[in-house]
């Protein structure tokens, strides 16, 4: 189950960047992803998880600014690939796995996913008239769902 949670986890990453690591870090602070013992059990840390947190609310409203940039430009692409790496490589290590291999599906799905993501968004606003704002805020749906499931003590 490692494998499937790794890409969700890291899909979501590419939707939101701060959005795998921010998941991770709760799951990992509440006791739902044990973390302990690994060199990424920093994440699981209460005052780290809380900034997670808020860099993923900050992100989440920064997303429907005019001004920001494409997330499949390659400094965003870059960070979304790191942060999708991190995430499911902290899955993996949760449950005993290779952190490599978490990272690399991690990482692959993060990217896979903002370009889904960013072009899914622009086919969506231009075949239906919808503005851009409200396909955003489905989109920050999906990443919710997806992140709690992912992350729940139950999802095994």
């Amino acid at each position: 189950m490692s494998a499937g949670k790794a890409l969700a986890i890291g899909a979501i990453s590419g939707l939101r960047s701060a959005s795998g690591p921010a998941f991770v870090g709760r799951a990992a602070s509440r006791g739902d992803m044990d973390l302990e013992g690994t060199y990424l059990a920093f994440l699981g840390r209460p005052r780290l998880s809380k900034a997670l947190t808020l860099a993923q609310l900050g992100e989440t409203v920064g997303d429907k600014l005019p001004a920001t940039p494409s997330r499949t430009g390659w400094p965003p692409l870059l960070g979304r690939a790191v942060s999708g790496g991190l995430a499911g490589a902290a899955v993996f290590l949760s449950e005993g796995g290779r952190a490599t291999t978490g990272a690399i599906l991690g990482s692959s799905a993060a990217v896979a996913a903002a370009f889904a993501g960013e072009n899914l968004r622009a086919l969506v606003v231009s075949a239906s008239g919808l503005p851009d704002v409200g396909v955003a805020v489905a989109e920050d749906a999906v990443v919710l769902v997806v992140g709690s499931r992912a992350t729940s003590k139950a999802v095994r």
